[in-house]
């Protein structure tokens, strides 16, 4: 595969490491499968990649896809009802074949339920009765569900990451993770218009102990319902600083290009608006690397 960048770009992308991308076999159309993928980016030089799926864990195929190319492929484990929500055995099974993350619920979050229209793709697969899971109890708390969670993590040491639930669980969470003793900790896609963090919540929950805000390309693509612009993502890594940022695609969809090349088109508009070639390394490869332990 060619990809027609200049020097710059392909340098970034040469090391690169994609921590968010879905492949097929999936419920939805994905644009390659985890063999695919992962010769289109050994072919580019980058560094690894973690595919996701909302439904089952993905460790095991990222194995197979590592023993057929020799290129690093990680997975992990969404936790949704097709896994039985906050399940501590399937966490367990997911880590010791390998898991690198644990998300918490994505399309059965209750937030991301009452905001489906605003990727209607996704949509289709969650049904009209279904209620979606809350990871907080009335008074506030966090249920006590996770907190054997938290401990398979730390043992694996693995991550942790916010998947689709709100601003008010993650908040709640993420303090909960860090006092607990767990040390890598992502939210995911803040600027999302599904989350829709601030930039005070972003700042906020850095200092509650998240590690990384992960910053998605795809929330400026036409998969999703309500996209943001390219200049707001720039601007919300600016306000925290590529420091405490993971740059990935969140790509795979079949209307968007392949992620290799999604990926190079984030990397080339980053240092369109002005971040340096160590900042744009120090988010696709530098902490994406501290994350998956490399």
């Amino acid at each position: 595969m060619k990809l027609r960048f200049k020097q710059p770009v392909l340098d970034l992308l040469s090391g690169a490491i994609d921590i968010h991308i879905h492949s097929a076999p999936d419920l939805y159309p994905r644009i390659l499968n985890d063999i695919e993928l992962a010769l289109h980016a050994q072919e580019m030089g980058m560094r690894a990649i973690l595919i996701k799926n909302h439904f089952t864990e993905t460790a095991g195929r990222a194995q197979l896809a590592t023993d057929a190319t020799g290129f690093s492929v990680f997975g992990g484990i969404a936790l949704n009802l097709s896994v039985g929500g906050l399940n501590p055995h399937a966490v367990r099974a997911a880590l010791k074949l390998g898991a690198k993350t644990v998300w918490l619920p994505t399309l059965h979050s209750k937030q991301f339920v009452a905001n489906k229209s605003h990727v209607v793709n996704l949509a289709g697969e969650i049904g009209m009765d279904l209620n979606g899971l809350y990871v907080l109890n009335d008074d506030g708390s966090m249920k006590e569900d996770l907190y054997p969670i938290f401990d398979l993590i730390i043992e694996h040491n693995s991550s942790l990451a916010t998947g689709h639930i709100s601003i008010e669980e993650a908040k709640v969470v993420v303090r909960e993770a860090a006092r607990h003793g767990v040390k890598k900790i992502v939210v995911t896609h803040p600027l999302a218009s599904f989350v829709n963090y601030s930039v005070e919540d972003m700042k906020e929950i850095l200092d509650l102990g998240a590690s990384w805000l992960e910053h998605v390309f795809n929330d400026t693509t036409r998969q999703v319902g309500h996209p943001i612009t390219r200049d707001a993502l720039f601007t919300g890594i600016k306000a925290v600083g590529a420091a405490h940022c993971i740059m990935s695609t969140d790509a795979g969809q079949w209307l968007n290009p392949v992620p290799c090349q999604q990926m190079g088109i984030y990397i080339q508009d980053m240092l369109n608006f002005g971040f340096s070639q160590q900042e744009v390394q120090t988010m696709v490869t530098d902490n994406p690397a501290e994350m998956l332990d490399l």
